[in-house]
């Protein structure tokens, strides 16, 4: 995060960007992907409101990473996949504040600068180019992310083309990190839970089938950190996917309330798929809530 926001802030001031530093970073998140994924994945929910600009990026590039490993790419390939996920977003470091953290609907004008940043991308890469840093897949990245499969995103493309396997997994990543935010602008994030389902049903969103799929195997139906009320009127935080991909409907949860509502910390990890001695399963999810509801910061349970 830290080194995000000083990348990002030194290219907003005009200044010269420590490309090293974010290698070395990059670096740090793909071993941590390859050693254990779902600790990482885990990191992602603990969202910061005030940074969302820095906490988004490394999200995209935690999920891409882990992502990329799920479709087999080599080490290599998920540096590359994680410098470019972290830099997708870097042409926003050049539109002007108050649209990028207007409260409302953007005006006409607004919009055409905010559907800019792809190509302003793409410029402010070829600018640390300097340090023949940035890879090239880095800036097609950048430039493609929101042109969607059927190329009706934007920017517009005048000829037919191929969207790069990096522009799947990032728009992937890109578009559920966004949707189950809070923003400025979104002050109520979408439950984890409906946003895979529009990706995975809705063509008009534009994602990859096979992407979202994957993804979907990855995290789960119900994200890590997804707030859970149980058929046992338990409250539970999802610890993590269930490996067995037949038991996508049951991860294994951390209980957060007793039945009668009374808060737990550090709570208890229970795995939703293994039955009891009469075969039968003891907790089930009934469906997926907002922790505030329940006085419940999804970050003590993660730290």
């Amino acid at each position: 995060m830290a080194v995000t926001k000083e990348v990002i802030n030194s290219i907003r001031m005009g200044r010269t960007a420590n490309v090293k530093k974010v290698k070395r970073a990059v670096q740090a998140i793909v071993d941590q992907v390859l050693n254990n994924e779902s600790s990482l994945v885990g990191l992602t929910t603990l969202r910061d409101y005030d940074e969302y600009t820095f906490t988004h990026s490394v999200n995209v590039c935690i999920f891409s990473v882990a992502l990329g490993r799920k479709l087999g790419l080599t080490k290599l390939q998920l540096y590359d996949l994680g410098m470019a996920a972290l830099f997708h977003d870097v042409g926003k470091s050049r539109v002007p504040l108050e649209v990028l953290n207007k409260e409302g609907g953007l005006t006409e004008e607004e919009w055409r600068i905010m559907q800019a940043h792809p190509w302003l991308g793409v410029l402010t890469l070829f600018g640390l180019r300097g340090y023949g840093e940035i890879p090239y897949r880095g800036m097609v990245v950048a430039y493609e992310h929101h042109m969607k499969i059927d190329l009706t995103g934007y920017p517009k493309s005048i000829r037919n083309r191929q969207l790069s396997i990096y522009s799947k997994v990032i728009a992937v990543a890109d578009g559920f990190d966004a949707a189950t935010s809070r923003r400025v602008y979104q002050t109520v994030p979408i439950q984890p839970d409906q946003v895979l389902k529009e990706m995975w049903e809705n063509p008009r969103r534009g994602y990859d089938a096979v992407v979202v799929k994957a993804f979907i195997n990855l995290i789960g139906i119900y994200p890590v950190g997804t707030c859970v009320i149980l058929d046992t009127y338990e409250v539970a935080l999802v610890h993590t996917a269930n490996p067995d991909v037949a038991h996508v409907h049951r991860p294994v949860v951390r209980l957060v309330t007793t039945p009668d509502g009374a808060l737990l910390t550090p709570g208890t990890i229970v795995d939703l798929s293994e039955k009891d001695a009469n075969g039968s399963y003891p907790r089930t999810i009934v469906k997926v809530t907002d922790p505030v509801k329940y006085g419940i910061n999804v970050s003590d349970y993660f730290v």
